[in-house]
C-alpha cells in the first residue's frame, strides 16, 4: 500500500520516504530500480534503522512499543532535513492504524495525516463464531478500542495539528468526526490496476462448478467457517467450488471444521502461494468471497475487482464501501448462521442466473476503473494543495 503511494505521488512532487533500512528501505529500492527508474529522482529513500526487542515475548505490545520509538528517531531525521531541504508538506501514511499517528506533526509544515483506519469493531454478535481464542482477543480489542479512541493524548494532538485528514472508511471518518470534533476525506488507503475489459473472461454459464475463491491470512477476524459453512449450504442447489488461498494460526482449526462439513471436494486448499499464482487463481474465478470482520479495505477485495471479479462480502469496514450493488453483493451483519444463509442464497443467485454474474463482472471492472491509482492519487493530490492553502490561510490571519 505504501510503495503504490510514493510510486503515483512521484510522479507529480518530489519525495523523501523515510521508512525502515531493515525491511522497506532496500525493498523499495530495488522495486524502483526493477520497474520504475524513472522515478529514482523523485524518491528519496531514507532507510532508519528499527530496533525490534521484546516481540518474541509479547508481540503486540513490543511491536507498538519499538515502532513508536522508530517514530522518534524518525523525527529526528525529518528535522536534519528540513533544515536542509525546507519542505513545504508532510504526510504520515502508514501505519493506517490511528493508534500510531508518529511525530512528524511536530514538524511544522503544512501536515496530512492519512488515510486512517483502525476505528472499526468487532460486532459482538459474532465473538461466538471465532472460537475462544478469538472471542477473548477481539472482545478486549473492542473494551480496549473504545477507550484508546478516545484518551491518546498523542493522537489528540496529531488530529489537532493536522491541516487535513483522510479516514479510509465510513467508520472511521464518523469515529473521527464524533470523538474529535474534525472532518475528514474519505479516501481508501489501496487502489487498482484495472484490466481494460472482460472479454476474454470465462464466464460461468452453468456448464461447470461455480469457481469461487476466498483469500487471506487464516486469522479469526478472517472468518472463513462462514464461508466453509456458505459453500456447504449452496452446493446442496448447485455445483460449486471453493478455492481458498492463505494460512495462519487458524488453519488446523479451520480445517477440522472443514472436515465435520463432509464433502471435503467442495474445498481445495492452496495454501500459501506467491502474489502471482494467488492473482491467477482469483482472476479465473466467478466470484469472490470475502467474509471478514474486521479490517480496513483489504487488497484482495480490490486485487478482485480489477479482474472483473465480483465481491460477495459483509457490509462494513471498508470494503462495505468499496462494493457497490453493480460490483458485488454485501451481506448484512445481524448474526453468524444468518450469514451462513445470505452468503450461501447469493452463491446460488449468481450461479443460476449467468446475465446477474456477467453484469455484476462488469460493473467490478467499472469500480475498479473508479478507484484507480491514478484517481487516487488526484484526490490525494487536492488534500495536498487544500492543505498548503489553508496553511497560508491561517499564516495571512496570524499575521493580520
Amino acid at each position: 500500500m505504501g510503495g503504490n503511494w510514493v510510486v503515483q505521488l512521484a510522479q507529480h512532487h518530489d519525495l523523501w520516504v523515510l521508512t525502515e533500512a531493515n525491511r522497506f528501505a532496500p525493498a523499495l529500492t530495488r522495486y524502483l530500480d526493477r520497474h520504475c527508474p524513472e522515478l529514482k529522482s523523485a524518491i528519496h529513500v531514507v532507510g532508519i534503522p528499527r530496533k525490534r526487542f521484546g516481540e518474541n515475548l509479547w508481540q503486540h505490545f513490543f511491536y507498538y512499543w519499538t515502532y513508536r520509538l522508530w517514530q522518534r528517531d524518525a523525527l529526528r531525521v525529518a528535522r536534519k532535513l528540513h533544515q536542509q531541504i525546507a519542505f513545504d508538506l508532510v504526510h504520515q501514511l502508514n501505519m493506517i492504524g490511528y493508534r500510531e499517528p508518529g511525530y512528524l506533526w511536530q514538524l511544522g509544515p503544512p501536515f496530512v495525516w492519512g488515510p486512517i483506519g483502525g476505528h472499526a469493531q468487532m460486532p459482538w454478535r459474532f465473538l461466538c463464531a471465532l472460537g475462544p481464542k478469538g472471542a477473548f482477543h477481539h472482545g478486549l480489542r473492542n473494551c480496549l478500542n473504545a477507550v484508546q479512541m478516545r484518551s491518546s493524548v498523542r493522537v489528540r494532538k496529531a488530529i489537532g495539528r493536522a491541516d487535513i485528514l483522510l479516514a479510509a472508511t465510513q467508520v472511521d471518518q464518523k469515529a473521527i468526526e464524533r470523538i474529535h470534533g474534525r472532518k475528514s476525506a474519505l479516501l481508501s488507503e489501496v487502489g487498482t490496476n484495472p484490466l481494460v475489459s472482460t472479454a476474454a473472461k470465462d464466464f460461468h454459464t452453468g456448464n461447470r462448478p461455480l469457481r469461487v475463491a476466498w483469500c487471506g491470512t487464516f486469522v479469526s477476524r478472517k472468518a472463513l467457517p462462514i464461508a466453509l459453512r456458505a459453500i456447504q449450504r449452496a452446493a446442496r442447489k448447485i455445483p460449486v467450488q471453493l478455492d481458498i488461498v492463505g494460512s495462519g494460526e487458524c488453519e488446523q482449526l479451520w480445517k477440522s471444521v472443514a472436515k465435520k462439513l463432509g464433502n471435503s471436494s467442495l474445498f481445495i486448499w492452496h495454501g500459501s502461494v506467491p502474489h502471482d499464482h494467488a492473482m491467477e487463481i482469483i482472476r479465473r474465478s466467478d466470484v469472490m468471497l470475502f467474509t471478514s470482520l474486521q479490517e480496513a479495505t483489504a487488497t484482495v477485495v480490490v486485487e478482485s475487482l480489477q479482474f472483473g471479479v465480483p465481491v460477495i462480502c459483509h457490509d462494513l469496514c471498508g470494503f462495505g464501501s468499496i462494493i457497490t450493488e453493480t460490483s458485488g453483493i454485501k451481506i448484512p451483519v445481524n448474526s453468524p448462521r444468518q450469514s451462513c444463509c445470505a452468503f450461501a442464497d447469493a452463491i446460488v443467485r449468481v450461479a443460476q442466473d449467468p446475465q446477474i454474474l456477467r453484469a455484476l463482472s462488469e460493473g467490478a471492472l467499472q469500480r475498479a476503473r473508479e478507484i484507480s491509482w491514478p484517481n487516487q492519487t488526484n484526490v490525494m493530490l487536492d488534500c495536498y494543495q487544500q492543505a498548503m492553502r489553508l496553511r497560508s490561510l491561517e499564516v495571512k490571519q496570524g499575521a493580520s
